[in-house]
């Protein structure tokens, strides 16, 4: 069994631009990361009416606009999302369904049935947080000794993978205490079919 913990950038608000991840075995040895880079074929726009963006994306959009759209890469997402062997995890993992269920509607492809672990919502189970806390606030608070480029899909697919060795490791989880105890942070995929 395997650990794939990912992560999707959107260009909009709901065109995907990057989808990363990082598979780990079940010690969070880090096995392989990985960034795709997909044109999102909209504009990037970050702020709404001329605002300053809270985010910046790893790439420009020209960078964006010369790589493969998302049809392109759907075999692949799709392959690791529903292997078998992988037990998803995200942070804020419903957004990411979010962001694929559209991008699959917008292409005109399959919908993907996944289920995955929310690091953020068992964060804010687990410490009884007043609100859910962003990736950046969490890994600092955990005090996980890495400098990451937030808002780069592989990078913040390694932070939320930190998290959750963090949050095993602090209060004695085990995969099989996260299905009995924590079945509430598995997040299924809701679309209509």
């Amino acid at each position: 069994m395997k650990y794939l913990f990912f992560d999707i950038e959107c260009s909009n608000g709901h065109d995907i631009c990057s989808f990363g991840y990082c598979l780990a075995d079940d010690k969070f040895k880090l096995l392989k990361k990985e960034d795709m880079v997909i044109n999102p074929e909209s504009k990037i726009v970050l702020s709404a009416h001329g605002s300053r963006a809270r985010i910046q994306l790893a790439y420009s959009q020209e960078y964006f606009n010369k790589q493969n759209p998302f049809d392109y890469f759907y075999p692949k997402i799709k392959n690791l999302l529903t292997n078998k062997k992988h037990i998803l995890f995200g942070h804020s993992i419903q957004s990411d369904f979010y962001y694929l269920n559209y991008a699959c509607r917008r292409y005109n492809l399959p919908m993907i049935e996944m289920k995955g672990y929310d690091t953020q919502k068992l964060h804010h189970k687990i410490y009884k947080t007043p609100h859910v806390e962003s990736l950046e606030k969490i890994a600092t608070e955990l005090e996980i000794d890495k400098d990451f480029l937030y808002h780069k899909s592989s990078e913040d697919a390694e932070a939320t993978m930190l998290i959750a060795k963090a949050l095993f490791k602090e209060n004695d989880l085990t995969l099989e205490v996260l299905k009995n105890e924590h079945s509430d942070c598995l997040i299924k995929n809701h679309f209509e079919k």
